[in-house]
């Protein structure tokens, strides 16, 4: 007699199946891949622990199973990634959201608060699915005066990022294919502010990443030899990016917070600051752009 897979039972054979294949969240992975075939929460899984399955919903099950067995991302395999608390959709054109990045959009909206409250023009270079500049256009949703757009050189990841606009319902954020190398504001109307999250992984250091990272594009992950190409040009770049008292946020990776900030100061910026994240690694630099 075949025997009845419940999710109670089926949870307790696929998380030390997972964990056997190198993931680091087993439990937590069969869970949310289990709920998301059943199309219900992770505490309705234990609520309904005796459940069982029918041949569809065991095949469905396993074909994430095996997905996630050749170390696709989560994120990926789910199609969803949380950041802000607000779900966004990801794919593999985009580099999956951080935690650590929430720190960028804190930091932000201190800036913003601060300088801009009655207003200001903001731009995220480098967007991918749109995270951090609809984390803000959400955040100052009932406030007017405020402008936001995303720029991408990917034409893939723009679409995704305008996907997560009409699905959070912020359709005054603007979207724009462009490379760093080229994109300016128009004079008429300045960015006040320019936030970005750039590729910053050493070349070098690629292969060693974890597979699951290895999934993601690696445009979005290569920052050259060093991992500070795209710091670089936008330090170069500087004068069309911002006028005469702008600001600049960007995130780095560890260490490198005060090579980033020697080289914003190089090219004439004023003050720069270095933010640290919860771990204490500087995580953010901020300068105001003062020729």
């Amino acid at each position: 007699m075949t025997a009845t897979w419940t999710v109670v039972r089926l949870l307790g054979w696929a998380a030390p199946y997972l964990e056997s294949h190198g993931s680091g969240s087993p439990r937590l992975d069969a869970e949310l891949l289990l709920a998301a075939v059943l199309g219900c929460s992770r505490l309705e899984l234990y609520l309904h622990h005796d459940r069982p399955l029918d041949r569809e919903e065991l095949a469905a099950f396993k074909a994430l199973l095996l997905r996630r067995r050749q170390r696709e991302p989560m994120a990926y395999i789910l199609g969803e990634k949380e950041f802000w608390s607000l779900p966004f959709r990801v794919s593999p054109a985009v580099l999956i959201p951080r935690p650590e990045t929430e720190h960028l959009v804190e930091e932000a909206i201190r800036i913003i608060d601060r300088h801009y409250p009655e207003g200001a023009f903001v731009v995220d270079f480098g967007t991918g699915c749109g995270n951090i500049i609809l984390s803000l256009a959400a955040h100052y949703r009932q406030r007017p005066g405020y402008a936001w757009e995303g720029i991408d050189r990917s034409p893939a990841a723009v679409e995704v990022a305008r996907a997560n606009a009409e699905r959070l319902d912020l359709a005054a954020v603007t979207w724009r294919v462009a490379d760093l190398e080229a994109a300016a504001a128009d004079p008429a109307r300045p960015w006040q502010l320019v936030v970005s999250n750039p590729p910053y992984i050493p070349a070098g250091e690629l292969a060693g990443l974890a597979p699951e990272v290895r999934q993601e594009p690696r445009e979005a992950l290569d920052g050259g030899r060093d991992g500070l190409d795209y710091y670089r040009v936008i330090a170069r770049r500087l004068p069309a990016l911002l006028p005469a008292g702008g600001w600049l946020l960007l995130e780095v990776g560890a260490g490198q917070a005060p090579a980033v900030a020697d080289m914003l100061t190089a090219a004439g910026a004023g003050e720069v600051a270095r933010v640290r994240d919860l771990q204490g690694i500087e995580r953010v630099v901020v300068c105001q752009w003062m020729p």
